[in-house]
């Protein structure tokens, strides 16, 4: 793209960016089909809540993963995605008064169970990108390779070939 001003330079790049964090979060939702295992989903769920999404789309990732963590006993863990979503303006409209309901009542259970019955590959404290072909997260400070195009994350192993494959979906 060539552009004529810095400003439409910088537009352009936080399309660019806008784009990359909308296929991230849709090749994790893909990947959410082929996945039988609960814990697992939980993860992608998890990481699909970091995507930097609108906010509507963020409220519908929180409420999921809160969900799938409740299901499979990880209270602490669906709190936080409780605690998140309970903090989004658009909870505190008419419409979603059920959801927030359902939101207080997660963190009330997980405070008395007060557990997680498994261990997730996730650390929400701890900043991370999500490697766009393992889809895992690679905490800061950790070795990453990005993408020259578009700025997606992968583990240093990814070869260059899967990097642009993922590329050519931006294109």
């Amino acid at each position: 793209v060539v552009t004529s001003s810095r400003t439409e330079s910088n537009e352009v790049k936080e399309l660019l960016d806008i784009a990359r964090e909308y296929i991230t979060a849709i090749r994790l939702k893909l990947a959410m089909a082929d996945v039988s295992d609960p814990v697992r989903m939980t993860e992608l769920w998890a990481y699909f809540t970091h995507c930097n999404l609108q906010p509507a789309h963020l409220l519908l990732a929180l409420k999921s993963a809160m969900i799938s963590g409740f299901k499979i006993k990880n209270y602490i863990t669906a709190a936080s995605f409780a605690h998140r979503l309970l903090e989004l303006p658009e909870v505190s409209s008419e419409k979603n008064a059920d959801l927030k309901g359902k939101a207080q009542k997660v963190i009330l259970k997980s405070e008395k169970e007060g557990r997680n019955e498994h261990t997730l590959q996730y650390d929400e404290r701890n900043p991370f990108d999500i490697d766009c072909q393992a889809f895992v997260p690679v905490y800061r400070g950790s070795p990453v390779v990005k993408c020259a195009y578009c700025g997606s994350a992968y583990q240093p192993e990814c070869t260059n070939k899967q990097i642009g494959r993922h590329t050519s979906e931006l294109q």
